[in-house]
């Protein structure tokens, strides 16, 4: 597999997803419960109500925005795709959450994948292993 970069390309170190959820306090929590995130960091309103923060995923974070939403009907929404050692733990870790995941499946281009969507209509996309594109298929 051709591993080289874009020559056009800047070099990526990391991403950091910042997500809109309504509420905080409720989307950290439910990260936390349902795939293990955490621990979690904040700055709360004058209420003492979720504001700003992040939640650790392994050595990234998400960054969680109170107070929006994702706009599911208008695609203005994110996919988001975590890297892990063991798709099928993740897998049942999010069933036994009583969380509807979809079935683990083997992609044709390499890793093998579950996705789940939470419910402020994000689209979390768990990845083992690596992907391999044909090279007429590998952008210029």
């Amino acid at each position: 597999m051709d591993t080289t970069q874009h020559p056009n390309a800047p070099h990526f170190t990391a991403i950091s997803p910042y997500l809109f959820y309504p509420d905080g306090d409720e989307a950290a929590a439910w990260l936390m419960r349902t795939f293990g995130f955490g621990p979690s960091r904040r700055v709360a309103d004058a209420d003492g109500r979720w504001q700003e923060g992040e939640v650790d995923v392994g050595s990234a974070v998400v960054s969680i925005s109170a107070g929006r939403t994702p706009d599911a009907e208008s695609g203005r929404c994110a996919t988001l795709i975590v890297s892990v050692d063991d798709v099928d733990a993740v897998f049942a870790r999010v069933q036994a959450t009583g969380q509807t995941i979809d079935a683990v499946r083997q992609e044709d281009y390499g890793p093998r994948t579950c996705h789940v969507t939470d419910p402020w209509g994000y689209r979390w996309y768990f990845w083992e292993g690596a992907a391999h594109f044909p090279p007429e298929q590998r952008p210029d």
